[in-house]
Formats: C-alpha cells, structure tokens, sequence
C-alpha cells in the first residue's frame, strides 16, 4: 500500500514537472525542422551539441527569422537582409546584403556567429517565409573572453516562419 502511494506521489509530481516544462516554453509558431549538430570547446573541455529546433519559426516586423526548440536549450536568429526577403538563394559571405545570423545556446554566455551560410528562400510573403538553411557556425562573439576558438556547428533543414514573434 505504501508503495503505490509512493508511485502515485512521484507519477503526480513528475507530470506537474512536465507541465511546468512546458509552460515555459516558447509558443508554437511557424514550422521548422532543424537540425544544429556539432561541438564547442570550453575551458572544461569539447562539449557536443546536438538540437532539433521544431518548437517556433517565426519572423519580427523588421524581418528578423527566429527559429527555437521546446526545451529552451537555443535560439537561432537570421538578421533581415539589407533589401526585404524575396525568393533567392543567399549566401554568405559571398553576397552583398545577405541575412547574419547567430545561434545563442542556454547556459553558454557566448553567441556563435555564422562563418559560411546557404540560405535558399522558396517563399516570401508579408505573412510566411519559408526556405532551407545550410549554415556552419562557430567561434563566440560579444563581450566576453572567448574561451574557445575552435567551436564547429552546422545548422541544416527546413522552415516556414509566420509572422508574430516577440521582439
């Protein structure tokens, strides 16, 4: 008896956990099904990276892409290209007013900018943005004393981002 109330209190408190989980997750927008692979060396050592961003593709008023997962670990981000998205193939560095972008992951007071980009837009409305991104990613950007140097991530898959994310 003693037993199956201790597994009723842990049934109950592990689905207010997953709950609480989920609250704090980003809302769902847009679709997308990315995949950022790779590992970034910190002062304690090479740390692997390995997430599925499929939570939110949207897009800001100034045509910023935003791209997240469920668990919060990251966010990637695609600054707007110098003239509004339009159906093209960007490419960076090689492009003149092609999209940035940088991943900035939980925990890590790093962002990792992208090094090269293949950016294939199919669709560009007022209200969807949809394409294929192809981007490698490393060495941290910002204010802070780089602790790695030799970070290497890719960033491949698909979106259709909706107009409507928070800032």
């Amino acid at each position: 008896m003693r037993v199956r109330r201790l597994l009723l209190a842990l049934l109950g408190a592990s689905s207010t956990l997953l709950t609480a989980c989920q609250d704090i997750a980003p809302r769902e927008l847009g679709t997308s099904l990315l995949y950022v692979v790779g590992f970034i060396r910190t002062i304690a050592g090479e740390r692997p990276i390995a997430i599925r961003l499929d939570r939110q593709a949207c897009f800001t008023p100034q045509g910023r892409l935003n791209f997240r997962d469920a668990s919060g670990l990251g966010v990637l981000v695609s600054s707007a290209p110098t003239r509004p998205w339009a159906t093209r193939h960007y490419t960076y560095p090689a492009n003149d007013g092609a999209p940035r972008g940088y991943l900035n992951l939980s925990g890590i007071a790093s962002s990792y900018p992208v090094v090269r980009a293949s950016t294939i837009i199919t669709r560009a409305r007022s209200t969807v943005i949809e394409g294929e991104l192809d981007w490698t990613i490393g060495e941290p950007l910002g204010d802070f004393v780089a602790d790695t140097t030799l970070s290497r991530l890719r960033v491949v898959g698909r979106f259709s981002a909706v107009a409507g994310c928070d800032g």
